[in-house]
């Protein structure tokens, strides 16, 4: 029995059409602009989804006792094809001589739909000053284990906890540790007219951010771009780091990798002509090689997730200043237990660099895990296979401590002699 409500939100192909507030919200909240007329024949398409409406019943319902010509009509399905990044009319399908209607997989329409509760998730956000003036956001969420998470492509402190991909990551991690994360130079809520950093530059921030915070020893965690970063601050500062979490890595950078100087050259243009637009392709582009398997949702999430987080000429410079990055000489001097986690079939980053870690960093423990993306998404088997490792690796010491010490109490207050 069809239990839904002319009030119930929609949620189709990443976006949430909302007609108690008649407004268009994307996968993290975000209000996607939406001329009234544009939004009312958006709704009703939403309403009867995987159906074709008529045009006389869209302007019938948008234009009641108006008459209008065709071009009316026209100009609201292009608006919501633009506010949808549909350029490819995959969403929103036109049927000859007949009408217009959404056309997506049953899974991708549900209803009601909710983005995550700011109540269920609570995060202080403060600021940090670099040497060189750059001021460096950083937040702290959850409580247990101190966590610090080096930044990664693309993050925004008040953004990424809600986008699809990366936000049950954060929250995963919140649940446990006292995770300290932090917006790199350039982008999210940190300084934005600055240049990404060199890799000293980004270690140098990372030191800025724990001293800030006050922060002597912990767990650090970082994921894809953020390991070379993790990896030199280890090295650097053995005394301060208890634990290393290493998640789809690399050491070293595309091009000292040996991936040719033309293919990144052309990826950075690429960047810069089409991030800032209407299209969705160019951003489109690093997802897919990111999360290929990724969902609808996933992909507009994490594609609105870039285009707020940094202007064009800062992605294409990030894409190149990570490409330059080379921590291979620091695994060597790793002392901190470590552990690396890396999917055989991932397409951004080589199995074998992974392993290349694992194999330098002296008693590295390497945990390959199924998946077809970089990192695993909520969602598939791979994300709570990924994130139960890390849970246990982080609280080993502390379950160590607990088998050891509650025997040694107990004996002491039954009066044994333990010595």
């Amino acid at each position: 029995m069809d239990t839904s409500r002319d009030d119930d939100a929609i949620a189709i192909a990443g976006f949430v059409v909302d007609p108690l507030q008649r407004e268009l919200r994307d996968a993290s909240g975000a209000r996607v602009p939406l001329r009234p007329r544009s939004f009312a024949v958006l709704l009703h398409l939403a309403r009867h989804a995987n159906q074709v409406v008529t045009k006389d019943e869209l302007m019938h319902m948008s234009w009641p006792h108006v008459a209008v010509t065709d071009d009316s009509l026209v100009q609201c399905i292009k608006d919501i094809r633009r506010a949808l990044d549909d350029d490819a009319k995959c969403i929103v399908r036109t049927e000859p001589r007949r009408g217009y209607g959404i056309m997506v997989a049953p899974a991708a329409v549900q209803t009601p739909w909710r983005v995550p509760d700011e109540a269920s998730f609570e995060q202080e956000i403060r600021f940090a000053t670099a040497p060189s003036g750059v001021r460096i956001a950083y937040a702290i969420s959850g409580n247990g284990t101190p966590l610090v998470r080096a930044p990664h492509w693309l993050t925004h402190l008040d953004w990424d906890w809600r986008s699809a991909p990366l936000g049950p990551r954060i929250r995963a991690l919140s649940q446990h540790c006292r995770l300290l994360r932090y917006d790199e130079r350039g982008q999210g809520l940190s300084d934005r007219d600055v240049a990404p950093g060199t890799l000293d530059e980004c270690v140098g921030d990372m030191e800025t951010v724990v001293d800030a915070a006050g922060w002597q020893r912990f767990a650090l965690f970082a994921a894809s771009g953020g390991c070379p970063i993790a990896i030199r601050y280890a090295a650097r500062h053995p005394e301060r780091v208890t634990r290393l979490v290493l998640l789809g890595a690399y050491a070293r950078g595309a091009r000292v990798r040996g991936v040719s100087p033309e293919h990144l050259e052309a990826y950075e243009r690429l960047l810069r002509d089409g991030w800032g637009g209407d299209n969705p392709a160019f951003r489109q582009m690093m997802t897919t090689q990111i999360w290929p398997a990724a969902d609808a949702q996933q992909m507009q999430s994490f594609s609105h997730l870039q285009r707020v987080t940094c202007s064009a000429q800062n992605a294409a410079e990030h894409v190149r200043r990570r490409s330059e990055f080379n921590a291979s000489g620091d695994l060597p001097l790793i002392r901190c237990p470590t552990l690396v986690l890396h999917s055989p079939r991932d397409a951004a980053v080589p199995f074998d660099e992974g392993r290349m870690i694992a194999a330098t960093i002296a008693h590295a423990r390497f945990e390959p895990f199924d998946s077809p993306n970089h990192t695993p998404l909520a969602g598939e088997p791979a994300f709570e296979h990924v994130h139960r490792l890390i849970n246990e690796f982080l609280h080993a010491e502390v379950a160590e401590v607990r088998r050891t010490v509650r025997p040694a109490l107990r004996a002491v207050g039954q009066g044994r002699d333990t010595a």
